[in-house]
């Protein structure tokens, strides 16, 4: 009996023996599993932690603007990183880096400046004719690309030849006068003007309520202006822009206005001029006592000549002693040609933008400011035909153009993507 209980003992000693074993290797076995699965959510963080902290592609390059980049650094699936994680660690959930060009928080790359010559939208234009027959918006009268170019700029400016209202009476002794309804202001919006001049002979073609109309008209859609006021005070006065550390001022003024009573007084709307360019000289060295750069816009020379006059030479080399940095030109309807002078850019004209049903070569002017304080300057070829106006992207086309700009220029060379710069 006592063998039988003996060996009974032993029996149940073994199956615990044995269960015990079988348990700690099960449990052994899970813990080592468990460790492995928390590394592969810790190396899939880490990972993830790496890439947000990398800088987006390098924006040295004055092809490339800050705003235009798209960054997604965070893989939209991986279920191994939690809500809060992924949305704290994803740049595009956080104040947004992408518009801190915009806002002037800080800055990547270069500030894009942006120009555009003359914008006519009467209501009895052919482009504006087009503009409604296409009922395409914008892209029914631009190139998606240049759409493109004109939105993705920090700040782009053209010449708006013509004044918003439904009010006044056109001036019967002009051949041509321009006006289009409030409403057209939404094409400017959609084109992505920032700023306007009104330095120009056609603001007020339908007499001072019009350039009244076109004030407000304006300044309810945002878009701000230079060289007309309702006072001379304000037709004189520089607007500023600030993006990162940089302060640019606008200012702008006309060479050609159709009579005296354009000009703005202390209680009169109007104009400034710079037939005499003292008045125009004391509002560029006021914007530059108060900004980094100075863009001064100006409506003259010779319709249809390619060319500048002289006058024109004398005149940009005066606001660029004043503090002028870039010199921006408009009126003949045609391109003139770029010169440098003490190494800053004029730009003597850029011809017709969107104004008429001609084929006539146009072009985009974009100044990039360096975070360094240097500065580079590309005009992109564009042609305005038919009242469809479009980036040249054909080589050949390109090569031409360059071609014919270099003819029309003063001691510059443009390379093959259009970035001008001053012959040594």
């Amino acid at each position: 009996m006592s063998r039988k209980l003996t060996k009974i003992l032993l029996v149940l000693i073994v199956i615990l023996i044995a269960v015990s074993a079988v348990a700690y290797i099960k449990n052994s076995g899970s813990g080592s599993g468990q460790k492995k699965e928390d590394k592969q959510v810790s190396d899939s963080f880490d990972n993830n932690v790496t890439e947000v902290s990398e800088a987006p592609a390098d924006t040295s390059s004055p092809e490339e603007k800050p705003s235009s980049f798209e960054t997604d650094p965070v893989p939209a699936n991986n279920e191994n990183v939690n809500d809060s994680d992924e949305k704290k660690d994803d740049p595009d959930e956080s104040s947004g880096q992408n518009d801190e060009t915009k806002t002037g928080d800080s800055l990547i790359g270069p500030i894009v400046l942006a120009f555009a010559g003359d914008v006519n939208l009467d209501e009895n234009s052919k482009p504006v004719a087009r503009y409604d027959k296409e009922n395409k918006g914008i892209l029914g009268v631009f190139s998606q690309d240049l759409v493109d170019e004109m939105n993705n700029a920090d700040i782009f400016m053209l010449n708006n030849e013509f004044a918003y209202s439904t009010r006044g009476a056109r001036i019967k002794e002009k051949s041509f006068t321009f006006r289009a309804h409030p409403k057209r202001v939404e094409i400017l919006k959609e084109m992505g003007a920032d700023i306007v001049s009104l330095a120009n002979n056609h603001a007020l073609d339908y007499g001072v309520d019009a350039l009244l109309d076109t004030f407000t008209t304006l300044e309810e859609a945002g878009i701000d202006y230079v060289g007309a006021g309702r006072n001379m005070e304000r037709a004189k006065a520089p607007v500023y822009y600030t993006i990162g550390d940089k302060t640019i001022g606008f200012v702008a003024a006309s060479r050609v206005i159709y009579a005296m009573d354009w000009y703005a007084t202390d209680d009169r709307p109007g104009m400034i001029g710079t037939y005499d360019p003292a008045l125009f000289v004391t509002s560029i060295k006021e914007a530059k006592e108060n900004s980094d750069y100075v863009v001064a816009f100006v409506h003259w020379g010779i319709e249809r000549e390619h060319k500048p006059v002289e006058y024109q030479k004398v005149l940009a080399k005066t606001y660029i002693d004043a503090g002028a940095d870039f010199v921006i030109g408009c009126h003949p309807h045609v391109m003139q040609g770029i010169e440098f002078y003490k190494g800053k850019p004029i730009a003597y004209s850029l011809g017709n933008y969107w104004f008429n049903s001609s084929k006539r070569e146009s072009g985009l002017l974009k100044i990039y400011i360096n975070p360094d304080g240097t500065f580079d300057v590309q005009l992109l070829p564009v042609m305005n035909d038919n009242t469809y106006t479009y980036m040249i992207t054909d080589e050949k086309e390109k090569e031409a153009y360059y071609k014919f700009m270099t003819n029309i220029s003063f001691n510059v060379e443009y390379d093959k993507d259009g970035f001008v710069t001053e012959k040594q």
